[in-house]
This record gives C-alpha cells, structure tokens and sequence, in this order.
C-alpha cells in the first residue's frame, strides 16, 4: 500500500463519518466552480486577452485557469428568533495544465453571524471573522470594484427606517513585495497592517425610481516602531460611493459613482489600501522623495436586462481615472474606458447562443510612461461566439457547460508569439450552487 494511499484512507473515513451524520447535523455546501479546456490559433495553450493597464478583462471565452470556491456553512443555533451561523470559504486557481495540479488553497472565509440578537435593532446582525464583505461586481468583467474583504467584524442592517445602515471594521496586512525603500528613514519593512472602517447605507427606497446605497471607507495604515511609512508616503485615504439600482425590463440597471483619495487610490482601486507600488529606489542607492497622494474615480453603468422571451443581455460602460502626484514617477496613472455587450440567445430552456463583444482603451499619462517605459496606450477589442448548455432559461443559470471561439486584437500590444491578435477556442464549464 502507496504513501499516497495512506494518506487518503483517513480522509476517506472523514468523509464517510461526516456524510453518515447527515441526518443529524444538517451542513450547507455552496461554491462556485469553472475549468475547461483551450488553445490558441497560433499553437499552445489558450491565452488570456487583456489590455495593458485595464483592471479586468471580458470574461466569456476568455479565461484560462481552473478556479473554485468551495462553502461549508451550518446553523449552530435558532431560537426564540435569534440566530447564529458559521460559514466558511476555501478557494483555489490552478492552471488547468495538466492532471495533476498541486496547490495550497486559501482559506478566504471563516465567520459567525448572528441575528437578531440586540433586541432593541430587530433585524440587525452582528458578525465577526474573515469574510467576504458586502462586495460589488460587474459579472461580465469579474470586476469587483467595490470590496473590502478581509478580516474583521461589525453590525449590519441596522433599520433607520426608510434606509438600514451598516458598519464594519476589516483589517489587511499588506505585503510591501520586498520594496526595503519604504520604512521610516528608507530602513526594511516587510509589511504594513492597515484598518478599514467601512460605512454603508443601503436599501434606501426612491418609489419608482429604485434605490439607491451610499459608502464611505476610511483606511489607514498601522505604524509600529519597526514599521514606519516614510515621511512623504500617504498613510491614508478614503473611498466615496454612490449605487443606484433601477429594476428594469425584468432585469436591473446599476448606476455607481466612485471617489478615492491617497492610499485609498489606485489601479482597480476598489476599497482597500493600495500604492505600494509608487515608492521606489534608485539603482544606486539613493533613494526617490515620492508621495502616493493624489485621487481617481470611476463611473459605471452595467445590467443585465430581457430584451424579449428569447432574448437577453448584460452590459457594461465604464470610465476610470487615476491622478496620482507622484513627482513624475507614477506608474499607475492612466485613463481606462470599457464597453462591452453580452447577448443571448435562448433556443429552449436548456440551450442558448451567447455573442460578447468588449472594447477597452487605456491612455498612461507621460509621467507612468517615464517610470515605466513597457507602459504603453493600447486598445484591445474581444469578440466571443459561445454555444452553451445551461440549467435553465436565465442569463444567470448555472451550470454551464460551453464551446467557444474568441478572437482579441491589440492595436499596440503583442497578445501572443509575437502577433497583436490571436484566436483562441475551447470548452468550459461553470457552475455556482
């Protein structure tokens, strides 16, 4: 008998005990999950499509890696209306190169929460732990441009009546990347903590108009005596957002305003401290006086909407700045503008024809440039033709299993062995449950 074998043989058994108590103890399994299969025209493996400087990429027919999420969650207590739940979330990427892929999977959620259990906020729950924290996204894009995950713990829906208010303390430890510059008086520091107080204001009702969710996210880094941010660094910032959602053509249309300031800026700036990136050293050994003060915004609208009984569409539009004073030596500095279309076509409740077609433009600023002569403006436009097999007649409907051809053009940017533009085409399956 194998090393491996023994290895497996008490897992098996840990399993097997586990789902044998089933009927005693009830365990929730949630996830979410997608792998497959591509290659590229010009020969090897598939190759992603993203421009230089964009914060995502269109998605369909456009990802190469195997990703997962994998929820156990359970009740642990329901009484007299109060209520606890733990819920956990282990995730992992590989590449989907070859059979046997190792990877150490991260633990991206362990929490309770509990309702109800102030009696004078019914309705409110308080909650504590590593979670995915109350998180905005473009699906179409996997852009999550509002999302302050991490560890921490709070109260959330408090009811203010007409509107429920939300507050959460969540705390990162960033890794400086090895960048020894950064520290009081340029000496090592190998990372900085930084708390985020997270304020929200949600579901407040305009009748007809829909509804609207405003935020602030306040950041600051943690100095200790071994870890000071240099004099000139930017030790915080904060985030602004407004979020109109309209129901519309038995779909939705989402309106998002977005401010950031100093730390709280950066590229795919979404909630969390960033710019780490902007201090830099000389190669030799003098050291650049630089800031990561400045600001960037974005405006958003995306939905997804049903344009007949066979046809629907999700969408996006956006438009991201990013204005750092960094004394010339930014890299981050550039204007980002996306647009992209994602229809579909519904031939029966179980099979569709989807079409996405996404454009991105990036312009660097001279001074990203400058500090970084690979920056370069460049467009890519993204087409996707996708057969697909889907559980149920939804745009939304999961699992999904697909055969899909991709072709992407880089006006400046090589995409792949040379050539700035590549086809690519494969099978894939996604799921979430």
């Amino acid at each position: 008998m194998g090393n491996e074998t023994m290895k497996i043989l008490p897992l098996a058994a840990a399993v097997s005990a586990a789902l044998m108590a089933g009927q005693a103890v009830a365990v929730d399994f949630h996830g979410y999950l997608r792998s497959g299969i591509g290659s590229s025209g010009s020969g090897g493996d598939q190759v992603p499509m993203q421009a230089q400087g964009a914060a995502s990429k269109y998605r369909l027919g456009n990802e190469t890696e195997t990703y997962g999420e994998l929820k156990f969650g359970q009740e642990l207590y329901n009484e007299d209306g109060k209520r606890f739940y733990l819920d956990t979330n282990m995730a992992f990427s590989i590449d989907q190169a070859n059979d046997w892929e190792a990877t150490d999977p991260a633990f991206r959620e362990a929490f309770v929460i509990g309702d109800n259990l102030i009696e004078s906020l019914p309705g409110a729950s308080i909650w504590a732990g590593k979670r995915f924290y109350r998180r905005h996204d473009v699906h179409m894009i996997d852009f999550y441009y509002w999302n302050t995950s991490a560890p921490g713990g709070g109260i959330e829906n408090i009811n203010l009546g007409g509107a429920k208010m939300s507050f959460a303390w969540l705390r990162n430890t960033q890794d400086t990347g090895g960048n020894s510059e950064i520290g009081n008086e340029w000496s090592e520091a190998s990372s900085f903590t930084g708390n985020n107080l997270d304020l929200r204001f949600s579901d407040i009702q305009l009748g007809n108009f829909g509804a609207l969710e405003l935020g602030i996210n306040y950041a600051k880094y943690s100095d200790t005596d071994d870890n000071k941010l240099h004099g000139d660094f930017a030790k915080d910032g904060f985030l602004l957002t407004a979020e109109h959602t309209l129901p519309v053509m038995n779909g939705f249309n989402k309106l998002v305003l977005q401010y950031a300031s100093d730390a709280m800026a950066g590229n795919g700036f979404s909630g969390s401290l960033m710019g780490f990136g902007n201090q830099e050293g000389m190669t030799d050994g003098s050291t650049i006086s630089k800031t990561n003060s400045g600001n960037a915004w974005r405006i958003i609208d995306h939905g997804a909407i049903e344009l007949s009984s066979n046809w629907e569409m999700m969408y996006v539009m956006l438009y991201e700045k990013t204005d750092l004073d960094d004394k010339g030596y930014g890299t981050d500095n550039r204007d980002w503008w996306s647009i992209g279309i994602r229809p579909m076509y519904k031939w029966s409740n179980t099979m569709s024809t989807l079409l996405e077609l996404g454009y991105d433009d990036v312009s660097w600023k001279k001074s990203a440039i400058s500090a970084d002569p690979t920056r370069e403006d460049n467009s890519l436009t993204k087409v996707t033709l996708a057969q697909q097999w889907q559980a149920g007649p939804s745009i939304w409907a999961r699992p999904a299993l697909r055969a899909f051809a991709t072709y992407g053009k880089n006006s400046d940017i090589e995409i792949n062995d040379g050539n700035k533009d590549e086809v690519t085409f494969g099978l894939q399956m996604e799921a979430w449950w």
